[in-house]
């Protein structure tokens, strides 16, 4: 039985005591032997450190005139590593097809895996008439824990609930029973054996050259090709590494700055829902008049309430909600999720360690003991919610427990402890529950419309029903998104604030890097097994301790390349920090990096090799002028990203010299132009003028023409490891796999779309050719799939990938094995948005002041 190769340790590279006696190779004082053969190991050096042009340049040297020998075979073995690594599939296959035909069995072995990895087969097609299990969420969009159960009532180790009689309402997703990842470390391969197989006596030199490199593991499954890890067969390992008992302490954080932050954020949102409330109001009356003209039905009047300042209204609401925070969210929870106490002996059964932490903190800190709540849910997910320390509450669910060891969930609850000590849990509370308010409508109205159009018979009543359903629940989910807004930067800081606490407090931030891994990789294992993003993830995303939208895409990866090379691009990219202004969670990268950073100044093995990883800044010989740092910013990429955003201050540069010119002319005799001085017209018109110009210089860098034969079909991994690429660099692609997400009129904008391949999950964006009206309404423009169709089924996607803070597929198209197609419109609706910005700016001007 030949060794069990390691994926970060390729055996053709490792050099160990046993190399001596397994593959010791015989002496040939050959000098062109000698020569080919220190090619070759220069070569292999080269191809480990992934320096690739050095590694083929060697290699190909080696082959030209050792091609028959064992070295010109292990030459070539090499080079199908680093072809593939360099996307050089054709010649990677055609070595491949060489080597098949070698005499040699262990070669032709090797080839062959190698050539089913490099042609992948397509995912099975799934069965047609696939029956629904009893949790399957086929109506309401709720899944049952245990259909069969008879009691609500539960306990971490009883019985699961059902759905409440009073309400209808369904827990969000079942506890399907895992298995214990304490109990089930993943193991790394076993060493290599000492003794020797036995070949024929004409092949002692070959048939050890070759085994170094083929070979099987111990099931008699091939292993990976040189340098290419497969998705078969790569196995997530941990260091395990240590932490410090007596961290030095690091230095003090500026906490004032934070909180001020924080208080900016609250007030910013409290502007925003003003704003939003007082459009919603305004625009109902608007609404009402034009009814009650068309049909002078009473019914229609305007109401006058609506016509009142809201701001009372709003203040009010806002400090009720701040005031009851913490049974307000109980109430939610323990309503969609079944939330219960979380015992001291329960915890202490499964982290004596986290249990000791939460005592010994409140203590030193002087503040009152959180009260602990438990999630029923297989997902590993942990936050903290509450107005004041005194009423704080940290939630964990069930699937953090048990798939995370003793000290992760140590880490864990000191990160929540650092949200209550540093007080950004209080804020973030707030903002939650007002973004709940939409969310809920969103996802209650689309929930209930199905079950309202099911007991109606007349289907002019049904149709009338799904219109207004559809309005105002994609209505809602417009306004969720948009508050938002204002908390992500809090959102963002306060991340950084908890990881730091939380290595202070246990001094174990490899601890908390396999935690914060492992909650990623929870989360998305949980997508598909629910085949679903679920509407507790996608609401209570800004609490979470690793973002859904990155948990996604990472998550699943994690499982089929080493995580460092995942998360290449989060800390080498140097555009990453503005790509992340629309995101509640920093990247996962950076985080885990000044994780490893803190391990090194306490003088620790780091779990990850992040410390170091990075941008390497190159210092400049003279400072730049302003006019040379401009032009160079203008022939940046970053530039063409942000064009949109970029167009409107450029646009106000515009608007100043009008009115300078303006100014000029009202000194003068010449009167025509001296009404450009001070018109406010112009500043405004110029605005929308500026995003539409921006849109236009880079919707054909956005969308670049999909030629099929050109069409990439890569990787996740190969994706993520791209450190330098931008959403600009919009790369088509055509993927297969099956199509996740929500089903029914909760998704028919296209909010849950997830590609599931091979190698991991990719989000899906779509719009229709008729933009929103046509996704909610095709029937008005004769379109009869939405991509929401197609959930369940194996579908290809084709569209650009994005590879930003998060990666994803803007979509052209959408093609089911049945023949199904859904079109997107990305392209045809950046030009429409950028035209309607035009005219509109030019009717601002044409107006003038009023």
């Amino acid at each position: 039985m030949l060794e069990q190769l390691s994926i970060d340790q390729p055996s053709y590279l490792r050099k160990d005591a046993s190399e001596s006696t397994v593959m010791a190779p015989p002496t040939n004082p050959n000098p062109a032997d000698s020569s080919a053969k220190q090619s070759l190991e220069a070569g292999l050096a080269a191809l480990k450190q992934q320096d690739y042009p050095t590694a083929i340049a060697l290699l190909e040297s080696v082959t030209q005139t050792a091609a028959n020998q064992p070295s010109g075979i292990r030459a070539q073995m090499g080079l199908v590593a680093a072809y593939k690594a360099t996307g050089n599939v054709k010649k990677a296959i055609a070595l491949c097809s060489s080597l098949a035909k070698s005499p040699n069995p262990q070669v032709k072995t090797w080839a062959d895996r190698a050539l089913k990895e490099l042609t992948p087969p397509r995912p099975p097609k799934p069965p047609e008439n696939k029956p629904k299990s009893a949790e399957t969420p086929a109506e309401t969009g709720f899944v049952a824990f245990d259909a069969g159960t008879k009691s609500a009532k539960k306990s971490i180790e009883g019985d699961r609930p059902t759905a409440d009689k009073k309400t209808g309402f369904l827990p969000l997703e079942p506890v399907v029973e895992p298995g214990n990842a304490k109990s089930q470390p993943i193991s790394p391969p076993p060493p290599p054996p000492t003794s020797q197989t036995s070949e024929p006596e004409n092949s002692t030199e070959t048939a050890p050259e070759t085994a170094e490199i083929s070979g099987e593991n111990s099931s008699g499954s091939p292993t990976d090709i040189p340098g290419v890890a497969s998705p078969d067969t790569y196995q997530l390992t941990w260091r395990e590494a240590g932490r410090t008992k007596s961290p030095r302490p690091l230095k003090p954080l500026k906490l004032l700055e934070f909180r001020l932050q924080a208080v900016a954020s609250a007030i910013a949102l409290f502007f925003l829902a003003r704003f939003v409330l007082q459009f919603l109001l305004t625009n109902t009356n608007s609404l009402l008049v034009q009814l009650y003209i068309f049909t002078r039905l009473p019914i229609f009047a305007p109401i006058q309430l609506f016509y009142r300042d809201p701001t009372p209204f709003v203040q009010m609401v806002f400090g009720l909600l701040l005031a009851s925070s913490p049974w307000l969210i109980d109430a939610l929870l323990k309503l969609f999720c079944g939330i219960e106490t979380l015992r001291g002996s329960v915890l202490s059964k499964h982290s004596k360690e986290a249990s000791r932490v939460v005592r010994s903190y409140c203590t030193k800190q002087n503040m009152p003991m959180p009260v602990l709540k438990l999630l029923p849910l297989n997902v590993p997910v942990a936050f903290s919610y509450g107005c004041l320390p005194r009423f704080a509450r940290i939630a964990v669910s069930r699937g953090l427990l048990e798939q995370l060891t003793d000290d992760e969930i140590a880490t864990i609850f000191a990160r929540e402890l650092g949200h209550i000590s540093h007080w950004d849990f209080a804020p973030m509370s707030l903002a939650l529950l007002v973004i709940q308010i939409p969310y809920l409508i969103y996802w209650q109205v689309a929930h209930w419309q199905e079950r309202l159009c099911d007991l109606m018979t007349i289907e002019f009543l049904r149709s009338a029903v799904k219109f207004v359903a559809a309005a105002i629940s994609a209505t809602s989910y417009g306004i969720y998104k948009l508050l938002r807004w204002p908390m992500l930067w809090l959102s963002r800081s306060r991340v950084y604030f908890s990881d730091r606490t939380a290595a202070e407090i246990t001094g174990n931030p490899n601890g908390l890097t396999r935690a914060l891994s492992k909650i990623a990789i929870g989360i998305a294992d949980n997508i598909e097994q629910q085949k679903q993003t679920s509407f507790f993830l996608e609401s209570f995303d800004l609490l979470l301790p690793v973002g859904v939208g990155q948990a996604v895409t990472l998550g699943s990866a994690a499982l089929h390349a080493p995580l460092e090379q995942i998360l290449l691009w989060d800390v080498s990219n140097r555009e990453r920090n503005w790509l992340t202004v629309n995101r509640a969670h920093p990247l996962l990268g950076e985080r885990l990096k000044l994780l490893a950073l803190y391990a090194q100044f306490w003088q620790l093995e780091t779990e990850l090799d992040l410390a170091n990883a990075g941008v390497q800044e190159q210092p400049r010989k003279g400072k730049l002028s302003p006019f040379k740092s401009i032009v160079e910013f203008k022939d940046s990429k970053l530039f063409l990203q942000g064009a949109p955003f970029f167009g409107i201050p450029m646009s106000l540069a515009i608007v100043g010299l009008l009115w300078l010119i303006g100014g000029i002319f009202s000194r003068t005799s010449i009167w025509q132009l001296d009404w450009l001085w001070g018109d406010r017209s112009i500043l405004w018109g110029c605005l929308p003028i500026g995003f539409s110009i921006g849109t236009l210089m880079r919707i054909n860098y956005f969308f670049p023409d999909i030629i099929p034969r050109e069409t990439a079909s890569p990787s996740l991994p190969e994706i993520l490891s791209n450190p330098d690429s931008l959403p600009l660099d919009a790369e088509p692609v055509r993927l297969e796999g099956e199509l996740l997400g929500r089903s029914g009129m909760s998704n028919w904008l296209g909010q849950d779309l997830i590609l599931q391949t091979a190698t991991g999950l990719v989000r899906l964006h779509y719009v229709s050719r008729f933009g929103y009206i046509g996704s909610l309404w095709p029937f008005l423009f004769k379109e009869t799939t939405r991509p929401s169709d197609l959930i369940g089924t194996s579908v290809v996607a084709t569209g650009w990938l994005r590879r930003g803070a998060t990666v994803a597929i803007d979509l052209e198209s959408l093609r089911s094995q049945g023949g199904r197609v859904s079109d997107s419109g990305h392209p045809i609706w950046s030009a429409v948005l950028a035209f309607a910005a035009a005219f509109w700016g030019a009717y601002i001007i044409i107006q003038g002041p009023r």
